[in-house]
């Protein structure tokens, strides 16, 4: 029986992207992997590298790091690497309308290319993410494609919604971009949400979005992310000094809810608790300042150093607006660390097991959570134990054999 072709095509770099290539390239597949940019070992920007300084050398390591994967063979990649460097070089340097211009210039022409690909060579199979799959999707119509639309987060149109009455509902957010949200791109995406034959979704959360704007559910498949349980691992032993170490590992702005983790630590006022902050600070810094006392930050630490990170915490918070599903709090879980999140964070997380699920811009609930926690270790420790239970039944193997089922059901015929 001859195996089946799969095409997965993708502009960027995700979390996701590069295990869920390397996962498929291990499955009874013909894989193809078509993006913009990919670092294989040894190509000739590595070459070059080797010339630099010592300190640029170790950044462009650092950043050839970042777009590669160990477990990943590179034959089978395609790369269009010109539009990702113009797009990484404006994200740094431009303003963010040329940064979101540029962003829809390079996943029109990606998707383009990609696009044409599935018109000539008529894969069996095609997987394209939201932001980049429009034409490809068209594509696989004409080709007899089976096509799944990766949706990564919950639908544009959706989040812009909770973003626009974020602003209005606190004004040091006013002036906070929301990126692209001109009626083009928003219709784009939602074309793509309703021409795909299937979408795979992270979350409930997502799935409901999906709904909302004109999906049917039945042909939407929820499939939570993969938990790395290797390389997150819950601590040897309680840290049992009396105190409760609140972590948030993220963008720290807007979006991800951050405000209300700090505000709930104002109200509580406990020289107990130590909230840390892990990620860059967006949105300005301006509406941190009232804050000031009650969080520590940490910046630019190698996702190599955060195993250690959530092993020093005792929960983790995550009480997001709009989201996905954060790895983050995947990591979390598998830390053995009781979460407290929010239903539009996009979470495994069920309410009173492995943590507690609050509506999202409720300080209070927050605040409630988080001392129930620091005054009932038994709690704690029991949470601890069902996090870590949870973690393991989302890891690498189960979402394999959850990702292979799907395929399988969704193949055409043979």
């Amino acid at each position: 029986m001859a195996r089946r072709r799969l095409l997965i095509a993708h502009p960027g770099a995700t979390s996701l992207l590069y295990p869920l290539v390397a996962l498929l390239q291990g499955m009874p597949l013909d894989v193809v992997f078509e993006t913009s940019f990919y670092a294989r070992p040894g190509d000739a920007l590595e070459r070059v590298g080797r010339l630099l300084p010592g300190g640029l050398r170790a950044r462009l390591a650092r950043e050839l790091g970042r777009r590669r994967h160990p477990d990943i063979d590179p034959r089978g990649i395609i790369t269009h690497p010109l539009p990702e460097l113009i797009h990484v070089l404006a994200a740094r340097f431009a303003s963010p309308a040329l940064t979101a211009a540029l962003l829809r210039w390079r996943n029109g022409r990606f998707d383009r290319l990609v696009a044409a690909r599935i018109r000539r060579e008529r894969p069996d199979l095609f997987i394209g993410f939201d932001g980049s799959a429009e034409r490809c999707f068209a594509a696989c119509k004409q080709s007899g494609t089976v096509s799944l639309l990766y949706q990564a987060i919950g639908h544009l149109r959706s989040g812009l919604r909770l973003l626009e009455d974020e602003r209005r509902l606190h004004p040091e957010f006013a002036a906070v971009p929301l990126g692209d949200t001109s009626d083009a791109w928003i219709d784009r995406n939602t074309r793509e949400a309703l021409l795909a034959d299937r979408v795979v979704v992270p979350s409930d959360y997502v799935r409901d979005t999906l709904i909302a704007n004109g999906r049917d559910a039945a042909t939407i498949d929820l499939l939570p992310f993969p938990v790395d349980t290797v390389r997150f691992t819950p601590a040897a032993a309680p840290h049992g000094d009396g105190k409760l170490r609140a972590l948030f590992v993220g963008q720290i702005g807007m979006r991800k809810g951050v405000k209300y983790i700090l505000e709930a630590a104002r109200r509580l006022a406990r020289p107990d608790l130590e909230v840390v902050l892990v990620g860059g600070i967006v949105d300005g810094s301006d509406w941190l300042k009232p804050y000031a006392a009650f969080y520590r930050h940490i910046a630019n630490v190698p996702h190599a150093e955060m195993p250690a990170i959530f092993r020093a915490a005792d929960v983790f918070v995550f009480p997001s607006l709009h989201e996905g599903s954060a790895m983050a709090t995947n990591e979390a879980l598998a830390s053995g660390l009781p979460c407290i999140v929010t239903p539009n964070a996009g979470a495994i997380v069920r309410d009173g097991i492995e943590g507690f699920v609050v509506p999202i811009r409720d300080p209070d609930a927050v605040a409630d959570r988080l001392a129930r926690l620091a005054d009932d270790p038994a709690l704690r420790r029991r949470m601890a134990v069902a996090a870590r239970t949870r973690a393991e039944a989302h890891d690498a193997a189960a979402y394999a054999r959850a990702l292979s089922a799907l395929l399988d059901r969704v193949s055409p015929a043979a």
